[in-house]
């Protein structure tokens, strides 16, 4: 009995210490759990995905505030096409996805769409994007809904 608990100790003792020195990932396109920077430093982090579904979610965390929203998601990553014959250029590949976020203490939503590709500069994963937030209130007609562009980068 006691060379039962002894060895149930040690395998825990193993397994603990495995998780605990085991170094969190940078994220990438074809594996995108973890944390993404946006151009003003606030984290999308990426908590979950199912590459059966493309389905991702996470959390928005905002730097001004550090207040977190759940993120919900797609990826919808194709199989890279071979160049076609006579063409000329040598072609690129992205995987293109969506995130969304429900600020529910604003009453508004960001929808971010784009793709993910490696920068060719930097050798990282890229999310390059155009978001769209609507919100209910504003001071004219016109502004309720906002635009722009956003590149996400991993957090190593």
């Amino acid at each position: 009995m006691n060379k039962q608990i002894t060895l149930r100790a040690v395998l825990g003792v193993v397994l603990l210490s495995g998780c605990v020195t085991a170094e969190a990932k940078t994220p990438t396109c074809a594996q995108p759990l973890g944390k993404w920077n946006d151009d003003t430093k606030s984290v999308i982090e990426i908590r979950t995905y199912d590459m059966a579904t493309g389905a991702i979610s996470g959390q928005f965390i905002n730097r001004f505030d550090s207040r977190s929203s759940p993120m919900v998601g797609w990826i919808n990553p194709a199989p890279v096409e071979p160049n076609a014959p006579g063409r000329l250029d040598k072609g690129d590949h992205a995987d293109v996805f969506t995130l969304l976020v429900r600020w529910s203490d604003r009453g508004a939503v960001t929808a971010w769409t784009g793709t993910c590709a490696v920068n060719s500069k930097s050798g990282l994963a890229q999310i390059s994007t155009l978001w769209h937030t609507a919100r209910p209130n504003t001071s004219v007609e016109w502004d309720h809904i906002i635009a722009g562009p956003e590149v996400l980068v991993p957090i190593e």
